[in-house]
């Protein structure tokens, strides 16, 4: 791991003349001929109640922008609808940047109505006067929810250590800062041995998986293969990007079409947000995450000829 600093690109070829190996790895390498034809093609005779309904829980005083960015990369994965519930304080300014989702105030003593298929929780939610009832239910969706819940950012510290459901999926999203409070390390310790960081989290955590971000994004849980993306470039590193890939996730997550194989998934979804990023840095100049919201979801995965 200490060597990736000095490495380029690397490129998987699948034909060099040599005789294959035989050998194993816990670590995969995610390349874009693993998506091949994925998302599948929809079939014609579906409607938005094919594909999910996805609520995120997300958006407080003076971090609004956050809630914004997750509902536009939770549009780009395009699940059938999505519901932002946020602080009143910042209802306004969510719901008048937003059309095709719909927008509520959340309250101490609010619901979440309707038939949801996936939850994301934790964008923006930096406000140190959250009232504590967010954290319970975001205690609520984590221990009881049949369906899919992606936790991210300030969320995270919420999470409680018990497990959910038996088979629901559950994903942790957290940047090395992030990784480390949760497992009282330094930030140093989580990038030195990412790995077992990794597994310690999921672990810790109802073996949930894990997405640990950072250079070459991490993905897997508390045993099994490890998933090495290889997509993305420094020019990621902007505040929003990972409320843009939280969104997108779950956006993903919500259709039920795509839970079977929530791995790939997962994958498929920090693969899309990297290769974007990097179709962005080799068309233009000073991109902002807002264009990186304006083009997610667009990459095709390519066949590469044999070298």
């Amino acid at each position: 791991m200490a060597a990736w600093p000095f490495v380029g690109r690397l490129e998987v070829a699948s034909e060099i003349g040599l005789t294959p190996c035989t050998l194993t790895s816990e670590f995969q390498w995610t390349i874009s001929q693993d998506f091949m034809g994925y998302p599948p093609r929809r079939a014609a005779a579906t409607h938005k109640g094919s594909y999910g309904h996805l609520v995120i829980v997300a958006g407080s005083m003076g971090y609004h922008g956050a809630a914004v960015l997750a509902a536009r990369g939770a549009q780009r994965a395009q699940p059938g609808l999505i519901t932002v519930h946020t602080m009143e304080s910042v209802y306004h300014s969510i719901s008048s940047q937003t059309q095709a989702v719909m927008v509520s105030p959340w309250h101490p003593a609010s619901k979440l109505p309707g038939q949801h298929t996936a939850a994301l929780i934790g964008p923006g939610l930096a406000d140190p006067d959250l009232p504590d009832e967010i954290k319970l239910l975001t205690r609520h969706l984590w221990r009881d929810s049949q369906f899919p819940v992606v936790v991210d950012a300030s969320a995270l510290d919420w999470v409680p250590l018990d497990c959910g459901p038996r088979n629901a999926i559950r994903v942790l999203t957290p940047h090395p800062a992030e990784a480390a409070r949760l497992l009282r390390y330094t930030t140093e310790q989580v990038q030195s041995d990412r790995p077992h960081v990794l597994r310690q989290l999921s672990r810790r955590f109802g073996n949930a998986w894990v997405v640990l971000k950072g250079y070459q994004t991490l993905i897997g849980r508390s045993t099994g293969e490890l998933y090495v993306n290889s997509s993305g470039n420094p020019y990621l590193a902007q505040g929003g990007s990972g409320d843009l890939l939280a969104g997108y996730l779950a956006g993903l997550l919500a259709q039920p079409g795509l839970q079977a194989d929530a791995l790939k998934t997962i994958r498929y979804a920090v693969w899309q947000h990297g290769a974007t990023a990097d179709e962005l840095q080799n068309t233009r100049q000073a991109w902002t995450v807002e264009e990186l919201a304006d083009e997610l979801g667009r990459t095709r995965c390519i066949a590469k000829p044999d070298v």
